[in-house]
């Protein structure tokens, strides 16, 4: 048997291929969007993919599975639940398949979603055991699939059937079954989950501090309570996925677009995100562009704050971000990105093109800030259009990290949510954003500038940096 995983980070997605290689044959797992990594697998171990199965309808990105099968030719699997509506075998409790001489048996196993199935495999070219679970979004390594992502309302039922799922199907297995998530570190469909991709039911069973909870209302407590917040692209994820996201066939090289073409696309509504590093936005950006910079969690965020539909244009520090960035955007069911400015900021600055900035601020300039009023600019000198007031500081971390500790006096506004509290700002004031390190909340000082405030400041180091360096902190829920 040859089993491999693969990791998005950022959105912790974790998908598998498990072959059996001497008859040359395999299975996929859970997919991606772009499914070309699989195909490269399954080509390098000299197999087919026989099979594409699916946990559950994804609320955290578009599914691969239905262009998977139709590339290979693969039979689609799925809980019967799921009532896509498209071609696939709906699987029932029980139900056995057969990859060579691996035998994937379906348990249903609701609780994250009503439709979740888990898949037991059995190497039986070496015992009629199970060795593997596919846990998809029930067990998860260090915790549990919430259960609150189809709304408020299902959040405390869904719990009570996953723990007769956890109970009556998961764990009645060895301890040395593996378990395999779709979900793990970085995402937001569990919390306080481990960054290793796999575990076992032993391990699991001694140490995942939901499944020493044998009261069932406790469970279902402790379950729903401080889940954290997600992304607004999630709401769409569910029913893109059930209608059969549309082939995207290959990933689109890089599109270079003169100064001219990308002035002309932004006036009619192409948004200019910005993907060099905070530092660089503060110091100089064009103006009505957000920053969102390349790397990891660019997808989620790109999902968070920018309207699925609304089409954009990128100004990158390398044409060498342009591939994992369209992977992210694509992945989250964004809309085409139109090219990338070509030449960079630079290309826009050289031009005698318009520019703005926005303040930047270490934890001590911050706390100098608080007791003068005087919102620092990137280089030091004072930002914005001299605005005086005391500052708002707005907290834009999840609530959790807000109530465990935040400087005192700040307001919680995750950044993700931004867009929607604008008209609860005040412009008279200068504002200062802070998270754990600085990405967040540069995001949200771009949002913020974006919609017109002036006096925005982020602070690098976040509140870590303020602990660290003796400040005081206030907990809990604040005013």
């Amino acid at each position: 048997m040859h089993l491999r995983q693969f990791v998005i980070e950022g959105l912790g997605h974790i998908s598998g291929l498990v072959a059996d290689d001497a008859r040359g044959v395999a299975a996929v797992i859970d997919p991606r969007r772009d499914i070309d990594i699989y195909l490269d697998e399954a080509r390098s171990k000299d197999v087919r993919v026989s099979h594409v199965f699916e946990t559950h309808l994804h609320n955290d990105y578009v599914s691969g599975a239905r262009e998977l099968a139709a590339v290979t030719g693969a039979e689609h699997v799925m809980g019967a639940g799921a009532q896509l509506k498209h071609a696939y075998r709906a699987a029932k409790d029980g139900d056995t398949f057969d990859v060579g001489s691996l035998r994937f048996q379906v348990l249903d196993t609701p609780g994250h979603t009503p439709e979740h199935v888990t898949y037991v495999v059995t190497d039986r070219s070496r015992a009629e055991e199970p060795v593997l679970l596919f846990s998809g979004g029930s067990l998860l390594v260090g915790g549990v699939g919430r259960t609150d992502l189809l709304g408020d309302e299902h959040a405390t039922p869904y719990a009570r059937q996953m723990f007769a799922s956890l109970h009556e199907k998961v764990m009645a297995h060895e301890d040395f079954v593996a378990v395999l998530p779709t979900h793990g570190g970085g995402s937001l469909c569990s919390k306080d989950l481990a960054s290793t991709p796999r575990t076992t039911v032993g391990f699991e069973r001694r140490h995942n501090s939901l499944l020493q909870i044998d009261d069932i209302e406790v469970f279902v407590r402790t379950l729903v309570a401080n889940q954290p917040a997600y992304p607004r692209y999630f709401g769409r994820m569910r029913s893109v996925n059930q209608s059969g996201p549309v082939a995207i066939h290959s990933i689109q090289g890089p599109i270079p677009l003169g100064l001219p073409q990308v002035r002309e696309l932004v006036e009619k509504d192409h948004l200019l995100v910005d993907l060099r590093s905070p530092s660089e936005f503060a110091v100089a950006h064009v103006p009505g562009s957000v920053s969102l910079p390349a790397g990891s969690s660019f997808g989620t965020w790109l999902g968070w704050t920018v309207p699925h539909d609304r089409p954009l244009v990128l100004l990158m520090s390398s044409v060498a971000d342009w591939d994992d960035t369209v992977r992210q955007a694509l992945r989250i069911g964004h809309a085409p990105i139109a090219g990338y400015l070509q030449g960079g900021f630079s290309k826009w600055q050289d031009a005698g093109l318009g520019i703005e900035e926005s303040g930047r601020a270490t934890v001590a300039q911050l706390r100098d800030l608080v007791a003068t009023g005087t919102p620092p600019h990137a280089n030091g000198a004072v930002a914005g259009n001299g605005h005086r007031g005391q500052p708002l500081v707005l907290d834009v971390r999840q609530r959790d990290e807000f109530e465990r500790g935040h400087v005192p006096g700040a307001v919680h506004l995750m950044a993700g949510d931004v867009p929607e509290r604008l008209a609860s700002l005040p412009k008279d004031r200068p504002l200062v954003a802070i998270c754990a390190a600085g990405y967040r909340s540069s995001v949200a000082a771009s949002l913020l500038l974006q919609a017109g405030f002036r006096d925005v400041t982020w602070v690098s180091g976040g509140v870590p940096a303020w602990r660290a360096a003796g400040y005081p902190v206030e907990t809990g829920p604040g005013s």
